[in-house]
């Protein structure tokens, strides 16, 4: 049986799928799906990269920034890092190796989790963290988040770098007869789309509460998983961050009439194509993540915003630039900084990553704080900074 015979079976038995379940058996399915194949996917042996593919930097200042939230969290001596859909497992061990070299005291009390449902990764995971000579005493893997502490358990940071785009979503059309979704149904040899009514009102509400009018015969996503996710986390959560990392913007930028057919798309060999209905469980399907909503939701959830950015100002502040390694001899060329300097520049130059990828910071159980990340600090905050004491200094040696 394959892929596609599941999905024909699936609409024989059901009738049109809504996209967001064939988009989850196309990259879930636990036997065919995208992700739970053995094939490789990131990487330039794969279809896609993230920034953790681009240079051990940019887990370097993630471990600032948890270093950071550490401390606002008074100190824990055990705190949890979870990460959810860690890929390959480069940031897992980017971030873990930061902190044990340059953050010993949030290192101490630290356990690493990694969401993870597919045994090929979770395989590719560990041997990429016993590589790095990560103590697996540190880190476990768990299916969902309430393996972990059970509800309201977990105080620390709650990772997420390029998942919510992975999401499952609907697809919408406004037509003159109204908001109609995007079914996939079963013709010939093959997938095809047809328009039909709305499965869920949640559809309908969501433009309502975001304010988003569609122009006539506009196409967009809705990312309902989304909401369902952040109240798992809020419910998980007992005092602590989250921090999404991913591709997308607000809802005037997604859904501007401009974008007539929205923001789907895929990935397959590093190729960018449009049609979800071919190569099906070989390609990558996503979406741009709508941060308007991820913000709304969270406030329902009981999550307070802590903070949103672009990924060049997130790691701007972090002090990304002054982080690269300096030649020995001043004006020497030095491969090592190159490397570095070319690896930065594409995770925060406009054209690149930097202002396409964008950090929403979230907490629960805190009073209202300011993250590094997210605020240029002043010249006189800095000098009230290296007034300050040792361990911050070492902590913090490139605060901007």
């Amino acid at each position: 049986m394959t892929l596609l015979s599941n999905i024909k079976k699936e609409i024989t038995a059901r009738g049109p799928l809504t996209f967001a379940t064939f988009m989850e058996m196309a990259l879930y399915h636990p036997e065919y799906g995208y992700y739970n194949s053995e094939r490789e996917k990131i990487g330039p042996r794969g279809d896609f990269y993230t920034s953790s593919d681009v240079h051990p930097l940019f887990g370097t200042m993630l471990a600032r920034q948890c270093a950071q939230m550490w401390e606002l969290l008074d100190y824990p001596s055990n705190w949890s890092l979870v990460e959810y859909g860690a890929g390959k497992g480069l940031l897992a061990r980017d971030v873990l190796a930061a902190l044990r070299d340059n953050h010993p005291a949030a290192w101490a009390g630290a356990r690493y989790h990694i969401i993870e449902i597919s045994p090929a990764m979770i395989r590719r995971q560990g041997e990429v963290l016993q590589e790095r000579g990560l103590p697996a005493e540190k880190i476990h893997w768990a299916g969902r988040l309430s393996d972990i502490g059970g509800a309201g358990g977990i105080t620390g940071v709650i990772l997420a770098n390029e998942v919510v785009d992975a999401f499952p979503v609907h697809l919408v059309k406004q037509t003159p007869a109204g908001l109609k979704e995007i079914y996939v149904n079963w013709h010939g040899n093959g997938p095809v789309e047809e328009e039909g009514n709305p499965s869920t009102p949640l559809l309908a509400r969501y433009f309502k509460d975001l304010n988003v009018s569609l122009a006539p015969g506009q196409r967009a996503e809705v990312n309902l998983a989304a909401r369902q996710w952040l109240r798992e986390l809020a419910a998980g959560l007992s005092r602590g961050f989250v921090l999404i990392i991913d591709y997308g913007g607000e809802s005037p930028e997604l859904y501007h009439p401009s974008r007539v057919d929205g923001t789907l798309r895929c990935f397959r060999r590093h190729q960018l194509g449009g049609n979800p209905l071919i190569h099906v469980g070989e390609q990558d399907i996503t979406a741009s993540v709508n941060f308007s909503a991820l913000m709304h939701w969270a406030r329902e959830a009981g999550l307070q915003v802590a903070g949103y950015a672009t990924q060049m100002d997130f790691l701007l502040n972090l002090g990304i630039m002054e982080a690269i390694p300096r030649p020995a001899t001043a004006f020497a060329y030095d491969e090592r900084t190159m490397r570095a300097t070319m690896a930065v520049k594409k995770l925060i130059l406009p054209e690149g990553m930097g202002s396409v990828f964008k950090v929403l910071a979230l907490y629960k159980g805190l009073p209202q704080t300011s993250l590094i990340g997210f605020k240029k600090l002043r010249e006189d905050e800095k000098e009230q900074e290296r007034a300050g004491s040792d361990h911050k200094q070492a902590d913090y040696p490139y605060r901007r």
